[in-house]
């Protein structure tokens, strides 16, 4: 049972993460790789978990086989500073993003780059070791493994992915750093990929936050507020969904 509790923990954790009311689409894909890079590390362990192991793998490829082909995950993926193009599940898979990524990206660097200043294109960032993060055991230390890798896939500059490669070319962002709060400081440094971020970034994860939404107004109009009218009804499910965003 505690070998099993070790195994299952992960999936507990990642639940919650992909349940929070601050969780994006772009969660989805580094989530999945995390718990198969779990499920496949080799330690010693006994048949029965060995196959409950293979048991989860074989469950997880079958429910998301073709995540990683979904345009609304793999661009938020690349969209979000946090994970940007380390998280997929192959280097294939990352490259076939990337492609279909810049299709869309020429689609508005047309009107964007026409006005975009010089420190906008300018060379990428260097790559440098990045000391603070150790890979570790558990949920954090399989995000640091696969964010700060020891080498980073380099392509052929074009005028269509000088700003994309300067822009996957800076270390990721801690874990901790809000992708939102990223895009607000840096879009004038990545005018296009701004847009972009603008556009996909804020597609929530799933459907639980929308879902606890109807809960909180189900505790404000009830018997004994039955004269309250619904315009006071909305302003109070404001107030309240505002206050615990800003406590978070």
């Amino acid at each position: 049972m505690e070998k099993m509790i070790n195994i299952l923990a992960p999936f507990e954790e990642l639940t919650c993460l992909v349940n929070c009311s601050d969780s994006f689409a772009s969660d989805v894909i580094p989530a999945v790789t995390v718990l198969q890079r779990l499920l496949s590390k080799e330690v010693d362990e006994d048949h029965c978990v060995k196959m409950m192991k293979n048991t989860l793998q074989s469950t997880k490829q079958k429910c998301f086989s073709d995540m990683e082909q979904n345009p609304l995950y793999y661009v938020t993926t690349l969209l979000n500073p946090r994970y940007k193009d380390r998280f997929f599940s192959n280097a294939d898979a990352g490259r076939q993003a990337k492609n279909t990524f810049l299709l869309e990206m020429l689609e508005i660097s047309v009107q964007v780059l026409q006005e975009a200043t010089p420190e906008v294109l300018e060379k990428p960032a260097a790559r440098r070791p990045h000391t603070d993060h150790q890979p570790g055991i558990g949920v954090d230390g399989v995000f640091q493994e696969i964010a700060y890798p020891s080498t980073i896939e380099k392509s052929a500059p074009t005028a269509a992915t000088i700003q994309l490669e300067a822009y996957l070319g800076e270390v990721t962002a801690p874990r901790s750093d809000k992708p939102l709060g990223y895009w607000v400081v840096n879009k004038l440094r990545f005018p296009t990929l701004g847009q972009m971020a603008q556009k996909y970034l804020s597609a929530p994860c799933s459907s639980v936050e929308s879902e606890r939404l109807f809960s909180a107004g189900s505790h404000i109009v009830i018997d004994t507020r039955n004269r309250l009218l619904t315009q006071h009804a909305e302003i109070l499910l404001f107030l309240k969904k505002k206050k615990l965003a800003t406590c978070v």
